[in-house]
């Protein structure tokens, strides 16, 4: 029994040895309530359980793929369901026009009423047959509502087998159906009760039409043959259990239809969750195509741009170095640490650089890259890819300046007299290490340095000025085109070798010197006496060094 505290306890506090009951009634009451909600939204919740029907977007797209099964089973079930109704209504047609007694047609009875309710099943049926025939053989009529069309033959179909049948029809229209019939018409409804289970059978068996429509069909085939069986006279002798068990067989044909759709929507679901997964993988395939596509793009322009590339890990060391890299610093470079390359004030600022550079947007700086022989300024540029897989950065290098490490000592050894020097085999003297040259693009550039202290031994000439001397003689030759070549250019350069193997054949030249008028102080180059500039890189006279 519930105690309920009175108001002045509720003010003054529950006494000594007592406790406050109201919040526990109050939970109490609202449990039962919840119960009672519970009960009353308990049959809601069953028929949403027995609505398997999706988003009405997918649901259209579930039912446009059920289409073709679905005109096939029909089409089976309604052939079969023709050929029972012909095997059963034309024999029992023909005994009766052949009846001298109570001979058919003499007058409107039932039998007229019952033999024209099969007439027209049997054109609509054959309709349907010849209809989907056409949809299956011919893919026409793909549009049509090929469900609503198939639930409303079957349902007639079923509605007549529980009414117009050889023992109700006769007791609706008031005549007695056992002297009406030339057979015993007592079997018609054993018949029509075994017809109506198979035919539902198959209807929930091979027809895959939806749950949400399927229940038309099994109404109009139980309710009116109950109606029938309790209103009018029986041949079963226990109507109530025939009753029932069409009832059991045709909820077992519904329940089994019902766990078969909830089966095939699954799957459904799960191919279409595929499905729509590889059209995301496809799309992602594309952009990452896409991507692949402009980043060789810009990975060309880079290589056009810069003169060398290099990848870089997280951890600041080279990844992935290709022969023009290692040649480039003059070292393996495979696994070395950038950082190595840098001198000592530049490191710190690399560092900084390389900490504070977002994805996607480059940084750039200049530096200086100490190699085994010479000394490079280059402009550095920087990006980080974003990317978690090694590497992750790229530096792409434009060298404006190069020159040999050595030089200023070199030089300074020229003026003290020092034998730095030695001498060829035509007896030029030439100092092992050339001085500072600078190279912005395919020409020299116009930009100045300080001049080293004039000197009357000639400075060795770069191998990259030799090439641009090279390289302003090929627009005189005219070499044939190459087609495994990828371009004229490197087609005439591939045929200096050519040249060259010429050149070494021929007989040794024992007076043979270079110009005597002096040197370029920039390009290192030789020039006679009447140039007034240098013939390769273009520098005027007086920045030439006289040798004499």
């Amino acid at each position: 029994m519930s105690t309920w505290a009175s108001p002045r306890d509720s003010q003054d506090g529950p006494k000594d040895g007592a406790f406050d009951v109201v919040p526990v009634m109050r939970n109490s009451w609202a449990e039962n309530r919840e119960n009672s909600v519970r009960s009353v939204r308990r049959p809601q919740s069953l028929l949403r359980e027995l609505d398997l029907r999706f988003h009405p977007d997918q649901e259209r797209k579930y039912k446009q793929g059920l289409q073709e099964n679905l005109v096939v089973g029909g089409l089976a079930c309604i052939g079969s369901a023709t050929g029972a109704t012909l095997f059963a209504v034309v024999p029992t047609f023909v005994r009766e026009v052949a009846r001298e007694e109570k001979a058919f047609g003499t007058t409107f009875d039932a039998r007229a009423w019952v033999f024209l309710v099969w007439a027209l099943n049997l054109l609509l049926m054959l309709s349907y047959i010849l209809l989907s025939t056409i949809r299956l053989c011919r893919g026409r009529l793909q549009s049509w509502n090929w469900e609503a069309f198939f639930v409303v033959v079957v349902s007639i179909f079923l509605f007549s087998m529980a009414f117009a049948n050889f023992w109700h029809l006769p007791f609706i229209v008031g005549e007695d159906p056992v002297g009406l019939w030339v057979h015993d018409a007592r079997g018609s409804d054993i018949f029509m009760l075994l017809a109506i289970d198979g035919i539902l059978t198959m209807v929930a068996m091979y027809v895959p039409v939806r749950s949400s429509v399927l229940w038309i069909p099994f109404v109009c085939a139980v309710v009116p043959f109950f109606v029938n069986t309790l209103v009018f006279q029986s041949v079963f002798t226990d109507t109530h259990m025939i009753l029932f068990a069409l009832l059991g067989l045709s909820g077992f044909a519904y329940h089994g239809a019902l766990r078969r759709e909830k089966t095939h929507r699954q799957k459904w679901t799960f191919e279409h969750m595929v499905e729509e997964a590889e059209e995301v993988m496809r799309e992602q395939d594309n952009k990452i195509q896409e991507t692949t596509a402009q980043v060789k793009g810009l990975r060309v322009v880079a290589e056009a741009l810069c003169d060398v590339i290099v990848k870089l890990d997280s951890k600041k060391c080279v990844d992935g170095a290709n022969p023009r890299q290692d040649a480039f610093f003059e070292t393996k470079l495979e696994g070395r640490c950038f950082e190595d390359f840098l001198s000592e004030q530049d490191r710190s600022r690399f560092s900084k650089l390389m900490s504070s550079i977002q994805v996607g947007f480059p940084a750039c700086m200049p530096v200086t890259i100490r190699k085994k022989h010479l000394t490079s300024e280059v402009h550095l540029l920087a990006v980080d890819t974003g990317i978690t897989r090694e590497p992750r950065y790229l530096i792409g290098m434009r060298i404006e300046a190069e020159h040999f490490t050595a030089v200023e000592e070199e030089v300074g050894r020229v003026h003290s007299g020092e034998s730095a020097a030695v001498r060829s085999s035509s007896g030029m003297p030439w100092v092992s290490k050339p001085v500072k040259v600078d190279f912005e693009d395919d020409d020299i550039s116009c930009k100045t340095y300080p001049r080293l202290a004039t000197t009357n031994v000639p400075l060795a000439t770069p191998a990259r000025s030799r090439a641009l001397c090279i390289k302003k003689l090929l627009p005189r030759w005219q070499v044939p085109r190459n087609m495994n070549s990828c371009c004229q250019y490197h087609t005439a350069v591939d045929s200096v070798v050519e040249a060259l193997e010429l050149l070494a054949t021929t007989s040794c030249e024992p007076l043979f010197q270079t110009f005597g008028g002096g040197q370029c102080r920039r390009c290192l180059c030789m020039c006679n006496r009447e140039q007034r500039r240098c013939a390769v890189c273009g520098f005027a006279l007086e920045e030439i060094s006289d040798l004499s």
